[in-house]
């Protein structure tokens, strides 16, 4: 796999093999209480709700895992400017090595621990008409990777970048002691909150792991962002004007309080709002916004993790937040127009074109003080993370 010399980024996540089914309504409701979200299952549960689905639509399998497509987007988008690897543990079976060989493909590096105590993950997305995905998953062996002591020795070494994806939090001694090696070493480390019942069920993992300052930028869709507040309210700790407004109003003032508590501790948080787009927030009063994209949703597999590795890609190159979040937003926008998260050849080289054109305009268009300053400090850290490669 031909990469070019330039910053490395590394994902840790499940390897989870997606096995994607059409669904009405109806089908969902009789499965699950509230549509979207992911939870955890038993392989016994995964077996009976798959044969129950195939009676409506036979299964497509597609490689996935939220860290994994997060890696596999900045690959797509950087055309190998971007070191990617991706860490995590499968079964010894033959899924595993499907998984492994279709993640090369993608010019993500894989570093796949092999465990002999159960299958490789799998994760069910039932896809109802309108694109929206409701997800049931059993971990499997990649539950089996509990602390980073089982990682390759010098595994952080040279890394710009550590992102964890937030299904890390049910295992909250890997994500600490993975987190504090890659900032030992001078990584970044980014986090995306998973899914509204992840944040409900690890919320002291990940406020212990934001109040130790481990986490540099947070991403959340709207429902995570609001769980993230009602987590920080239940503990007395909400934000001032958490309650403000009505309607539309109160939920992006509900929006803006989890991002101001995430900016107590981080230098980033994001919000992704579905077809509304996307609002970034830094510390000094920093926002960052950006439409969503018009186009036909297929399914919204992966395009949360898409849009994550769109603004990764242009944050490390030091670009604005509007930058970054209009990157996000394009990477997004093409996830969702295929089925399951693997774009076409085509869909790459639109995307990489779109990126190239939005990232070509940073000198002329950080308009502002205050963008510029905060694209000023990114780029210099850029600078030094390109200096310490050791890719190659």
């Amino acid at each position: 796999m031909a990469q070019s010399c330039g910053m490395s980024v590394i994902g840790l996540g499940d390897p989870v093999m997606d096995i994607l089914f059409q669904v009405d309504h109806q089908f969902l409701a009789g499965i699950a209480d509230k549509a979207g979200g992911c939870t955890n299952i038993t392989d016994e549960e995964l077996q009976r709700l798959a044969c129950i689905a195939a009676v409506h639509d036979e299964p497509v399998r597609v490689p996935g895992g939220s860290a994994a497509n997060v890696m596999k987007g900045l690959a797509n988008i950087s055309a190998g400017s971007v070191h990617c690897k991706f860490m995590g543990m499968v079964g010894s079976d033959t899924v595993a090595q499907d998984y492994l060989h279709k993640l090369k493909q993608q010019n993500v590096q894989p570093v796949l621990l092999e465990s002999r105590e159960g299958p490789t993950a799998s994760c069910l997305c039932f896809v109802t008409p309108d694109g929206q995905r409701t997800m049931r998953t059993c971990l499997g062996a990649s539950a089996h990777l509990t602390s980073s002591s089982m990682l390759p020795a010098g595994w952080a070494s040279g890394a710009a970048l550590l992102h964890c994806e937030g299904y890390c939090l049910y295992r909250p001694q890997l994500a600490r002691e993975a987190m504090r090696e890659a900032k030992q070493h001078g990584a970044l480390v980014s986090i995306d909150l998973a899914s509204f019942e992840c944040v409900a069920n690890c919320k002291q993992p990940l406020m212990e792991l934001l109040q130790e300052g481990l986490v540099d930028l947070v991403f959340a869709n709207e429902e995570e962002a609001v769980a993230l507040l009602e987590v920080v309210s239940a503990s007395g700790s909400t934000p001032a004007g958490a309650a403000a407004g009505a309607g539309a109003d109160a939920a992006a003032a509900q929006v803006q309080a989890a991002q101001e508590y995430v900016l107590q501790y981080a230098q980033v948080c994001v919000v992704t709002l579905g077809p509304r787009g996307c609002i970034a927030r830094a510390p000094g009063g920093l926002v960052g916004t950006s439409p969503a994209g018009s186009v036909q949703v297929v399914d919204t597999i992966g395009a949360g993790d898409y849009f994550t590795s769109g603004f990764l890609y242009a944050y490390l190159l030091g670009c604005s937040l509007e930058q970054c979040a209009a990157v996000g937003c394009q990477a997004g926008s093409e996830a969702v127009q295929t089925k399951g998260a693997v774009l076409s050849d085509a869909a790459r080289q639109r995307l990489r074109s779109n990126v190239a054109t939005i990232v070509g305009t940073k000198k002329s268009s950080a308009g502002s003080e205050k963008q510029s300053a905060g694209s000023a400090a990114a780029a210099a850290a850029a600078r030094l993370r390109r200096a310490r490669c050791t890719c190659c």
